[in-house]
């Protein structure tokens, strides 16, 4: 029996049929049960991509393709057609001061080297000079595209790009010694120098989409809360552990994978370069100082093992050499003395440009990490002072920019990219001295090398494009 009510509707009493309104209205309030997410979409959570929500899996249908490539053809020729704002002109013209001084001071150094082993003086400096014109149209090119394309999902597929790349280079032909080059006929490719460039994108990503989560500790229940009150230590504890979760392991993923490989290589002075670079993120996004005494531990142990135990082949070698290049002067400290030899010789203004006796054959592959020790021969110590003025107003003017920039993104981005050129230069001009053992590390702009100078003015590119949105573009 049906029952109306005041305002008209019609109820089926209690007993009535299945098919009454009021079971259908229950059947139609019944929740929903939720649909098993697929297995990739829980692995990836477990790894704590749920933080990041611009990362979605990859449409690589060849319409989304296609489209896309539209899509990026047309926002390039609105970006070559539009006038965006200036750029930031002292840091254009500090790069451009360090490109061409870099340029000049790699043919000084290169020509007798490059004779003796290829015949062909020459064969350095082309090179350089053929990855450099591509490079700055890079850096033009960048420089007009705002950084915020390469954010989340960007970011995280030149990561698994780049992850591809150095697994690559194990199925290449060794050189000398080592597994770093991908070759594709004359040209060869170092994928280390492109992997530091997406460690600092998906750690920016990172900080800048979980800024507040890294600065401040929350609790998973009431239960949790209660037992962090008890005392202070317990609470310390909790978040400690909260902290790690939040603003340690989210990083470690994301770099680990790329460390491996380096180390696999072995690639030494790349790993310590991004640990460097992402330890300054870190510390600038806001993760708590208790975590970079254990880091620092670490890196203790690390050297332990490195020259007590020998994980590292070499490690143990270059640690004495260091502590006392002369005692194998002819052996393996040959580089550290011959380059020592090349600072003392050059004085106070040095013997003149070109003028560098130990790059004829007494130091090894002066075009490249030991460059420095030549400029410091050939324009002596005012002229190397000069050449570390000039970086450090890079550094500065980087830092400056990239801190003043709105865009939580642009700026961490800035932060990673300055203190790529920042750390690397510190640590050639340390290892040239003699003041660290020698880590391979090249000086940024100044030693050969395709890939690192074609990546380094891409990276200025997006720097430039940073500096267009900061408020700080005056001196």
């Amino acid at each position: 029996m049906d029952r109306v009510s005041k305002d008209g509707d019609t109820k089926r009493l209690p007993g009535s049929k299945a098919g009454s309104p009021i079971r259908a209205e229950q059947e139609t309030a019944r929740p929903v049960k939720k649909e098993k997410a697929p297995l990739w979409e829980r692995a990836l959570d477990k790894l704590g991509f749920e933080a990041d929500p611009d990362f979605r899996m990859p449409d690589l249908s060849p319409a989304n393709i296609w489209s896309g490539t539209k899509s990026a053809a047309s926002d390039v020729r609105t970006v070559m057609a539009s006038k965006p704002a200036a750029y930031d002109k002292p840091l254009f013209i500090i790069i451009m001061v360090l490109v061409i001084v870099g340029f000049i001071m790699m043919s000084s150094a290169s020509y007798a080297y490059a004779f003796n082993q290829y015949q062909d003086s020459m064969h350095f400096i082309s090179k350089q000079f053929l990855y450099t014109v591509p490079g700055i149209f890079l850096m033009v090119l960048f420089s007009a595209i705002s950084p915020e394309k390469f954010k989340g999902k960007s970011a995280y597929l030149l990561w698994i790009f780049s992850l591809f790349l150095l697994v690559l280079v194990f199925f290449m032909e060794k050189k000398n010694g080592v597994n770093r080059w991908i070759f594709i006929g004359p040209i060869n490719f170092q994928p280390s120098e492109f992997a530091k460039f997406t460690a600092i994108l998906v750690c920016a990503t990172y900080i800048s989409c979980h800024y507040k989560e890294i600065n401040m500790v929350t609790y998973k229940s009431q239960k949790a809360k209660r037992f962090a009150a008890k005392n202070g230590f317990l609470k310390w504890v909790y978040c400690l552990y909260r902290s790690f979760q939040t603003a340690v392991w989210p990083f470690l993923w994301r770099i680990l994978p790329i460390l491996a490989l380096l180390i696999k290589e072995p690639h030494l002075s790349c790993t310590i370069i991004i640990l460097l670079i992402v330890g300054t993120m870190m510390f600038l996004g806001g993760t708590r100082w208790e975590f970079f005494f254990m880091l620092f531990f670490v890196a203790v142990l690390a050297v332990f093992l490195i020259v007590v135990w020998g994980v590292v082949p070499y490690g143990r070698t270059r640690f004495e050499i260091w502590m006392d290049p002369f005692a194998d002067a002819k052996g393996d400290g040959w580089q550290n003395v011959q380059s020592l030899y090349a600072i003392s010789s050059g004085g106070i203004f040095g013997a003149g440009f070109g003028n560098s006796r130990q790059k004829y054959m007494y130091i090894s592959e002066p075009q490249n990490d030991f460059i420095f020790a030549v400029i410091c021969e050939e324009l002596g110590l005012v002229g190397a002072i000069v050449i570390i003025l000039i970086f450090v107003a890079f550094i500065w003017r980087g830092f400056a920019l990239s801190l003043a920039n709105p865009n939580r993104f642009q700026k961490f981005v800035g932060i990673g990219i300055t203190s790529q050129i920042g750390y690397q230069m510190i640590l050639n001009v340390a290892v040239v001295t003699n003041l660290v053992p020698n880590t391979g590390i090249s000086l940024p702009f100044f030693s050969s090398g395709g890939t690192s100078i074609l990546m380094l003015l891409a990276e200025m590119g997006v720097l430039l494009a940073i500096s267009r949105s900061s408020p700080n573009k005056v001196i």
